[in-house]
């Protein structure tokens, strides 16, 4: 059984958390009606403060097993930071084990509505590319500046969040859903929309998605939003602002980057953030007639991607269907 819960962030009227909450009772079924003492401890908002009140009362009381889970948000705490009590922890959601579980694609695949816009409509395309952001993490500012700089900004569709007020705001940004605590434009100046693709008119001018994930380097922190996934099922090629362009994450599970499509017209590669606005500026400067038709041209994988997001989030399903079982 479950006999105490750890959990810094959010409330359970959000949508979003009733979401993870019923997935991660999913995965622990068995043991939350099992003889065992486990301790839950989430962690998302897991901070070093917030460490030593968990410390504190791991070491005032007897339990026999922790469970950690990171959905939400990426992983904080590992299972080194609790080896004092010499007993078993498991790992669930976004770390890499036995019981990783892309929380982020379920939550797509559940929730993000795509709406009844042709997705397919190449005369629609008279722009470049596009590339939202509403918190201002410091990889997003950085490529900001670049685009900035190389006076992309007015190339494409551009926004980014600031403090109170936006750095760059969209008039056609959409109005904040619920799943989520500070979803409203008071925070960063743009309203959080991670349920949909946006305003359908800017997701039909654009040719190429700039992702900006929440944590830069994927490889290394094991996470992933809604973020990646909204070019998948909304059929657009992408580019990925991270490492290594996200390719090694990408193809471990199965899905076809972009990052070598563009020969025709650069030989920057692509993989390579740095390269990312230098890229920008030379497809700005192609005809429409040329992003209409490379978008026909990458159809065919548009089209794999989604199909396989489908199996993808149906191995997901499987993952947490099955469950851990945690012998004490």
């Amino acid at each position: 059984m479950i006999i105490k819960t750890f959990d810094n962030g959010w409330g359970n009227q959000f949508p979003l958390k009733q979401y993870e909450r019923n997935i991660v009772d999913t995965m622990l079924t068995s043991i939350i009606a099992d003889t065992s003492r486990t301790v839950l401890i989430n962690s998302v908002w897991y901070t070093n403060k917030y460490h030593q009140q968990v410390l504190s009362w791991l070491r005032e009381n007897n339990f026999d097993q922790i469970v950690l889970v990171a959905m939400i948000d990426a992983p904080i705490p590992n299972a080194g930071w609790y080896t004092e009590f010499c007993c078993l922890v498991h790992c669930v959601g976004y770390y890499p084990s036995e019981y990783s579980v892309d929380f982020w694609a379920l939550f797509v695949d559940n929730f993000l509505q795509t709406s009844d816009t042709d997705l397919f409509d190449d005369s629609l395309i008279d722009t470049p590319f596009m590339c939202l952001n509403r918190k201002p993490h410091w990889h997003r500012r950085k490529l900001y500046r670049s685009l900035e700089e190389s006076g992309l900004l007015d190339k494409g569709i551009v926004s980014m969040g600031g403090g109170g007020v936006a750095v760059r705001a969209l008039d056609t940004d959409r109005e904040h859903d619920e799943f989520a605590p500070n979803a409203t434009k008071d925070h960063y100046g743009i309203p959080n929309d991670i349920a949909s693709l946006g305003h359908m008119t800017n997701w039909g001018r654009h040719l190429v998605n700039i992702v900006t994930e929440t944590w830069y380097n994927i490889n290394q922190t094991n996470f992933v939003s809604e973020k990646i996934y909204k070019p998948i099922v909304g059929c657009k090629p992408f580019l990925i602002y991270d490492a290594d362009g996200a390719v090694r994450w990408l193809t471990k599970r199965g899905f076809e980057p972009y990052v070598n499509d563009f020969r025709d017209i650069s030989d920057l590669d692509l993989s390579e953030p740095d390269n990312l606005a230098q890229f920008l500026v030379v497809l700005s400067g192609q005809p429409s007639s040329y992003w209409q038709q490379k978008f026909i041209d990458l159809k065919p994988k548009m089209l794999y991607n989604k199909n396989h997001f489908a199996d993808y989030v149906k191995q997901q399903k499987l993952i947490v269907e099955k469950g851990i079982t945690c012998p004490v």
